[in-house]
């Protein structure tokens, strides 16, 4: 088969180009050495913006189709492919950098410190590039400062635009199609960390929030463009924390870590023959090498290198790895990356997906048949995962302690094997099931019969998954969690059954990792979207979905099992919503953007400002989040409503702006095989279901100050941006306490307050055929606390303007205490009762009740609020 008739990419570019092939058969049956390449990148940086994109992207696509073409021809060796690809990005970030340095410093002058440098990671910083991949970089300058002017601009503002313009030059997709791929989601904080960050600030984050698989990533890091002494100072100063003195073997568990969560991303989508993260995939194999660099790195500094054959050729000179099991893993490693290639090169594209047909792959590789490939595959993949099991000492299953089966117990197990649901299994899934169920009788038969149910109820999700039922069978340690936790809460088993994928969050359950800072969330959902292909939103929800369930599912876990407070529970919970929220945001605004362009932004010359915000109410913003809490948003812009957008596809601003909001609560929304991600309410926005979907800011300051109804200021007590534009966040805020200072009559606003509680009392609490105590809405509930205070700070933050800093309700009532407007005592017991009642109401979901408890189990804290509602709410 010739090339040009296996990849559509090649046959493209030659029927546009070089129909005669004169340049393919000619210059560019060669590989050009890095001179060459180099040149031909900076011969562009004197163009005008738009002429250096275009004839970047002319280079790079004629760069890829002599790559394209030699591979395919079997010209170019493995080592040939990977240097020009990764020598490739290296001139492309560096003619980019170039060009848009000089242009950010005709419009604000030189840096008084102009030392900056991108940093390469993964396979860009191990100079072993996919033939179409993406580009790993974050980038670092020296210290903060100001720029010289004209327009002056402190160093973090300056290198932040010089980084945007020179990535965006480089990844946007425009009709001549793109250069690089560039991803900057593994810099310090991920997406919610600076673009660009001073050298003190990287070096404090890694020694103080440095995560286990950021070594990892830092192995094949180094300086790829810009001030390369800079990026090699820097990368020595982190050497500590990469490689230790002595020999880390627990290195061998964060590397079972990584897989287990790799593994559990395959099952979840479905990517069992990708040659990359596949069972015995190429991945596996860099596992082995890298765990290896870490163990023993800090000992032998020959190990400190950055690309994989380097550092393999190490460990077989050291004799740490064999010469025939490092040559096996030599060889293996050469025909995966091989696969990957030509996989690549069909329409180069970012994939190690084995095609449906795999007939042209297995004809261009030389096999006489797809079946005759796929045999060589799996005896690749076999040994590769046979090398990385014995590797990695892979927990293997364990004969279970003899104990009684109840007979009740084995009466359920056999009639669920009997069922013929089961007897339909294809035979190994049916073996599988089997195994597992004799390991569960004994187990199952210390937990009251309930347990059996609900495991069984779980099981015959995922039956024809029988990954998972190999995922149990494995790994005794999480067959225990499971029973345990499935004893423990109906709420939690009814997660699992609804997505049997959650139970990979108990493969491993370490309490630091359910207690993780707002930054680091945001990190971790920027990792998981890593990889998801940015015009496939469909993909997107599924992706947010699985990360917000399967956060939530973890910190379950640990409030169930008494591990975590409810405070850090709330906080959690808020925080997953916030970084799914902020994501969807930039999500459904760049596709808008996209399709017309940018809108005008007021007040702001930031090349980045979005000009639209997210405000959170209720138990979003009061940081009071639960399961299943839906979100209570309103959305704000500070854009020009009547400016249209830049695009070729112009709309008006107002227009933009509605198609952004519309996009992101469809997002929120959107059913997918496990699930939506959150019910959205908007009605809390200027005028209700009658108002426009998103409010301009001064608009809404006017609202507020003139037309909003004491129920909608209560509201706006709890109220605070949770994402979206800074600039305009910030302004938010600064709005909210204004007009929560505002001086109020305090007659009609304890009769509006009241009110509008016993209105909702009359529709919400006990009827008299009810039984118990509704924890939130009767009388001296939940709500008549939440009344009180906001009665208290719409009162006096005028005399107070502190009390209008917080949206929760204890930091308010620590506010109220200390402001002196009600006394320490009745601040302490309202908190005391208001976090028992919210922990009862966690108690009771996760038990699958209602929020109703007996009278008698909070008779104290109901007879105090009442006691203090009759005080502090009677004209």
């Amino acid at each position: 088969m010739q090339p040009v008739e296996y990849s559509k990419f090649l046959k493209r570019w030659v029927e546009k180009f070089d129909p005669e092939q004169a340049w393919l058969g000619n210059a560019g049956a060669t590989p050009p050495d890095q001179a060459q390449i180099h040149s031909s990148w900076q011969q562009l940086v004197e163009l005008n913006t738009h002429d250096f994109d275009r004839e970047a992207r002319f280079l790079r696509n004629q760069t890829q189709a002599g790559l394209i073409n030699r591979l395919l021809s079997g010209l170019d060796s493995f080592e040939d492919t990977v240097r020009v690809t990764t020598q490739m990005a290296e001139s492309a970030l560096d003619a980019s950098l170039a060009h848009h340095r000089t242009i950010l410093e005709q419009a604000f002058g030189v840096p008084s410190n102009p030392a900056f440098t991108i940093l390469g990671m993964g396979k860009l910083g191990g100079r072993e590039l996919n033939l179409s991949s993406d580009i790993d970089i974050f980038c670092i300058f020296a210290e903060d400062g100001e720029t010289s002017g004209p327009r002056v601009r402190d160093h973090g503002d300056y290198f932040t635009r010089l980084t945007q313009q020179l990535a965006k030059s480089l990844d946007a997709q425009t009709v001549d199609g793109f250069v690089e791929r560039v991803d900057q989601r593994l810099r310090p904080w991920g997406s919610a960390g600076q673009l660009a960050i001073p050298v003190v600030a990287c070096e404090d984050y890694y020694e103080v929030h440095g995560r286990e698989w950021e070594r990892f990533a830092l192995l094949k890091a180094r300086p790829v463009a810009g001030d390369i002494e800079l990026g090699d100072e820097l990368l020595k100063s982190l050497k500590p924390f990469m490689y230790r003195k002595y020999l880390d073997f627990g290195v061998f568990e964060s590397i079972r870590d990584l897989k287990s969560k790799i593994e559990a991303e395959v099952r979840r989508s479905g990517r069992d023959k990708n040659v990359k993260v596949g069972r015995g995939g190429i991945r596996e194999i860099e596992f082995i090498v890298q765990a290896m660099q870490l163990l023993r790195g800090g000992q032998i500094p020959s190990l400190q290198v950055t690309g994989f054959l380097d550092a393999l050729s190490t460990l077989m000179t050291e004799t740490i790895i064999s010469e025939n099991d490092g040559m096996q893993l030599k060889d293996d490693y050469l025909w995966l990356r091989h696969v990957e290639h030509v996989i690549q090169a069909e329409n180069d594209q970012q994939t190690q997906e084995l095609p449906s047909d795999c007939g042209p792959l297995a004809s261009v590789m030389g096999f006489e048949s797809a079946v005759d490939f796929e045999r060589k595959r799996n005896e690749v993949t076999d040994r590769v995962h046979e090398a990385f099991a014995s590797f990695m000492r892979v927990e293997q299953s364990q004969d279970t302690t003899q104990v009684a089966i109840k007979d009740d117990v084995k009466e359920r197990l056999d009639a669920f094997l009997d069922d013929p649901m089961c007897d339909r299994l294809e035979p190994i899934a049916r073996s599988r099931l089997i195994t597992l169920l004799d390991q569960l009788g004994p187990e199952l038969s210390s937990y009251p019969l309930d347990v059996t149910e609900r495991m069984l109820r779980f099981i015959s999700t995922c039956t024809r998954r029988s990954v998972y039922l190999s995922l149990l069978s494995e790994n005794p340690a999480t067959r225990e969690r499971m029973l345990d936790i499935l004893n423990r809460s109906s709420w939690v088993t009814e997660r699992l059954i609804e997505m049997p994928a959650l139970l990979d969050e108990l493969l491993t359950l370490d309490v630091s990792e359910a207690l993780m800072s707002r930054e680091a969330i945001c990190q971790e959902l920027s990792m998981r979207l890593q990889r998801v292909d940015p015009d496939d939103p469909e993909r997107l929800t599924e992706v947010l979905v699985q990360f917000a369930r399967g956060l939530a599912f973890r910190v379950a876990v640990f409030e169930v099992r008494g591990e975590i407070p409810l405070m850090q529970v709330s906080d959690q919970l808020t925080w997953i919503a916030e970084a799914v929220v902020s994501e969807v945001l930039h999500y459904a605004y760049r596709e808008v953007e996209n399709k017309h362009g940018q809108p005008v932004v007021i007040e702001s010359d930031r090349d980045d400002a979005l000009g639209l915000s997210v405000l959170g109410y209720g138990k979003l913003g009061g940081l009071e989040m639960s399961y299943g809490s839906d979100l209570d948003l309103v959305f704000v812009h500070g854009i020009d409503p009547d400016q249209m957008t830049d695009g070729d596809l112009a709309i008006e601003g107002g227009l933009f702006v509605n198609r952004v909001v519309r996009r992101v609560i469809a997002l929120l929304e959107t059913n997918t095989r496990f699930g939506r991600l959150y019910e959205i309410d908007t009605r809390l926005r200027p005028s209700g279901r009658s108002g426009l979907m998103v409010v301009g800011l001064d608009s809404l300051k006017k609202y507020l100050d003139e037309s909003a109804w004491t129920w909608e200021l209560q509201a706006f007590v709890r109220a605070r941006p949770v994402a979206g534009d800074q600039f305009l966040n910030d302004r938010l805020a600064a709005l909210r306490l204004d007009v929560l200072s505002k001086p109020r009559e305090p007659t009609a606003l304890l009769k509006d307050v009241v009110e509008m509680r016993e209105k909702m009392r009359s529709h919400l609490g006990s009827t008299a055929g009810d039984s118990g105590f509704d924890l939130k809405h009767d009388r001296g509930g939940i709500v008549d606390i939440e009344f009180m205070v906001q009665y208290q700070v719409l009162a006096y933050a005028e005399m107070h303007p502190k009390l209008a800093t917080y949206t929760d309700n204890i930091r308010q009532l620590d506010g109220l205490s200390e402001s002196g407007c009600i006394s320490t005592v009745d601040a302490d017991a309202l908190k005391s009762a208001y976090v028992h009642y919210r922990t009862l109401n966690h108690e009771a979901i996760l038990a699958g009740r209602e929020g109703r408890v007996e009278i008698a189990e909070i008779g104290n804290e109901r007879q105090l609020v009442e006691s203090l509602w009759a005080q502090w709410m009677s004209s």
